[in-house]
C-alpha cells in the first residue's frame, strides 16, 4: 500500500504540474481511469497543460532571474557610484588639506626664510650653510638661520624682501640720485641710498667688513689713513706717476661682491643678501598715467654714495694691489692707492723702467677686471709741480700755492662784500666748501689751517651764515621729507669685546 501524502506534498505536486494532471495522476493510480496505449484526448490536453505550465514556469524562473541580475547590476553600479562620490569628497578634502598644509607650510618658510627676491638673483638662496670656521677666523658674526640674521640687522624678513627685491620695473627706487661736478671737469654720478637701506649698509661696514684687514699700500677710506698718508711715501722723489682707474665702482659687480661674502665663508644665501644690500642698478625714471616708473637700465654694480662701497672696492682690489706692488718692486717703484688713484714713484736713475711698469700694469689691471682711464696717467719730474690726491710732494707735504692764493682771495672778497654771489668751484653749499678747504689745509699744513678759520669767524660774525638758493633748499627738503617717511631704526647688536684679529684674508682663505 503506498504512502499516503501529506496535505503540503499534495499541495507541491499541484503546483509542480497542475490540479487536472494531479487527479488524473491519482484516479490512475487508484484504477478509476485505465491506461492505454492509446490515451484519451482529455488525457492528452491535461498532459501537454502539465508540459506547457513546466516551461512557462521554467521560463517564468529565467525571466526573474534576469530581473533580479539587472537589479543586482543596477545595485553594484549604485553602490559604486557612491563608492566613487565617497572616494571623490575624500580626495578633494585631501587634497584642500594638502593646500592648506602647503599654504601654512610656506607662511612658515615666508616668516623663517628668503626663498625669491627677482629674476637672476634668487639661484643661491636655498643654499643655507655657511663656512663657520672661515667666519671665526676673521672674527665675523655668524648666524644660525636668517631670521637670526635679520634680527642682527634690527629688522625682519618682510622688511629685506622689500628692500632687496630685485625689479626690472619697479615703483619704488632706495636711492637718491644726483649728480656732483668733478674737478676735471663733467659731472659725477652720485646715487646715495635712502635711510632704511643706508643703516643695513653701515651695518655690514661696521660688523664685517672693518673687521678685514686692508692691505698697507691702501689709503683711501681707511681709519687713521687719508691723502696725507697716501702722499707721503712719494715726498722729494725725482719722478712721481699717477694712474687713473675708468669707472672704478662700477667696475664692481654684483658678481664680484657676492662672490667675495661667499669667499669670506657666508652661505650662498647670506652672500646674495649681502651683495643685494650692498650693490645698485641704474635706473631711468618714466612717467605713466601720472604713476612714476624705475626701469632698471643694466646690471647691478657698487653705488658711488654707499657707505660701504669704499670699504668693498678696497677688499676686492686686495689681488690688484698685492700684484702691482709686487711690479712695482721688481721695478724698483714706490707704490700707494687712494680709491682709484694709483701712484708711482722712483728715482731718475730708474727712469728707463717707466715703460716697462705701465705696460705690465695695464696688464694687471685689465685681468683683475679693471681698465685705465686714458686721459688720466700723469708723469711728473722733479722741477715741475708734482701732486699725489691734491698734495704737493715736491720738497714738503703742502698745498697748491695757486689755490691757496685764490682761497685768501675769496675769505677777502667775502669779508669785504659779503656772501652775495661769491663762488668757491661749483659748490652748492658754500659754507661747507669753505669749510672742507679748510679741513683739507689743516691735513697738510696745520698753522694755515688755523689763520683760515680764524678768518672764517670772524666772517660769520659779521655777515652770518650765506643764504641757500630757493631750488637748493626745495630739493633738500623734499630729500628729508621721503626720509622721514621711510625711517626706521637698525640697531647694530653685534659688538666684541676685543679687537677683532687681523689676517691677510686672502692668503688665509
Amino acid at each position: 500500500m503506498s504512502e499516503k501524502l501529506s496535505r503540503q506534498q499534495i499541495y507541491d505536486r499541484i503546483r509542480a504540474t497542475s490540479k487536472d494532471s494531479y487527479v488524473l495522476e491519482e484516479m490512475q493510480r487508484l484504477g478509476f481511469w485505465e491506461s492505454s496505449d492509446t490515451p484519451s484526448l482529455s488525457e492528452v490536453l491535461i498532459k501537454r497543460e502539465v508540459a506547457a505550465n513546466q516551461e512557462l514556469n521554467n521560463l517564468l524562473a529565467q525571466d526573474r532571474k534576469y530581473q533580479n541580475q539587472e537589479a543586482m547590476l543596477k545595485e553594484m553600479r549604485k553602490a559604486r557610484m557612491k563608492l566613487a562620490k565617497e572616494k571623490r569628497e575624500q580626495t578633494k578634502q585631501k587634497n584642500k588639506q594638502k593646500k592648506d598644509d602647503k599654504a601654512e607650510a610656506w607662511k612658515d618658510t615666508q616668516q623663517q626664510q628668503i626663498v625669491y627676491l627677482g629674476e637672476g638673483v634668487s639661484g643661491g638662496l636655498n643654499e643655507i650653510e655657511s663656512a663657520i670656521e672661515s667666519l671665526q677666523r676673521f672674527n665675523l658674526p655668524v648666524f644660525e638661520n636668517l631670521s637670526d640674521f635679520a634680527s642682527a640687522l634690527g629688522t625682519d624678513l618682510s622688511a629685506l624682501r622689500y628692500l632687496l627685491y630685485q625689479r626690472k620695473v619697479s615703483r619704488i627706487n632706495h636711492y637718491h640720485a644726483f649728480q656732483i661736478p668733478k674737478k676735471s671737469g663733467g659731472k659725477r654720478t652720485i646715487t646715495a641710498p635712502k635711510q632704511k637701506l643706508k643703516r643695513l649698509q653701515l651695518w655690514v661696514l661696521e660688523n664685517v667688513l672693518n673687521r678685514i684687514q686692508i692691505n698697507h699700500h691702501v689709503h683711501g677710506f681707511i681709519k687713521e689713513r687719508s691723502i696725507v698718508s697716501n702722499a707721503r711715501p712719494h715726498l722729494q722723489k725725482d719722478i712721481v706717476i699717477n694712474v687713473d682707474l675708468k669707472d672704478f665702482f662700477p667696475s664692481i659687480s654684483y658678481k664680484r661682491v657676492k662672490g667675495f661674502f661667499h669667499k669670506l665663508g657666508y652661505s650662498e644665501q647670506l652672500s646674495t643678501i649681502f651683495a643685494l644690500i650692498c650693490t645698485y642698478a641704474e635706473t631711468e625714471k618714466v612717467e605713466m598715467d601720472g604713476v612714476n616708473y624705475y626701469v632698471q637700465k643694466g646690471n647691478r654694480f657698487l653705488p658711488q654714495g654707499s657707505p660701504a662701497s669704499p670699504a668693498i672696492s678696497n677688499l676686492i682690489a686686495y689681488k690688484l694691489d698685492k700684484k702691482i706692488q709686487g711690479l712695482a718692486a721688481k721695478f724698483n717703484f714706490t707704490y700707494t692707492r687712494y680709491a682709484d688713484d694709483l701712484t708711482f714713484s722712483t728715482s731718475k736713475e730708474n727712469e728707463k723702467n717707466i715703460a716697462s711698469l705701465l705696460f705690465f700694469l695695464k696688464k694687471i689691471i685689465e685681468v683683475e677686471g679693471f681698465a685705465i682711464h686714458p686721459a688720466k696717467t700723469h708723469i711728473m719730474r722733479k722741477g715741475n709741480l708734482q701732486k699725489v690726491t691734491g698734495i704737493v710732494v715736491n720738497q714738503k707735504l703742502n698745498v697748491q700755492r695757486v689755490q691757496l692764493r685764490k682761497f685768501r682771495a675769496l675769505l677777502h672778497q667775502i669779508e669785504k662784500e659779503g656772501w652775495k654771489d661769491q663762488k668757491w668751484g661749483n659748490a652748492k653749499y658754500l659754507i661747507n666748501a669753505i669749510e672742507g678747504y679748510i679741513n683739507f689745509v689743516k691735513m697738510v699744513n696745520e698753522s694755515k689751517a688755523m689763520v683760515f678759520k680764524a678768518q672764517l669767524t670772524s666772517i660769520l660774525a659779521k655777515h652770518g651764515h650765506p643764504p641757500v638758493e630757493q631750488a637748493v633748499v626745495e630739493e633738500e627738503s623734499k630729500i628729508i621729507a621721503e626720509e622721514k617717511a621711510t625711517e626706521v631704526k637698525i640697531e647694530t647688536p653685534l659688538k666684541t669685546d676685543t679687537e677683532a684679529k687681523q689676517y691677510d684674508w686672502w692668503n688665509v682663505l
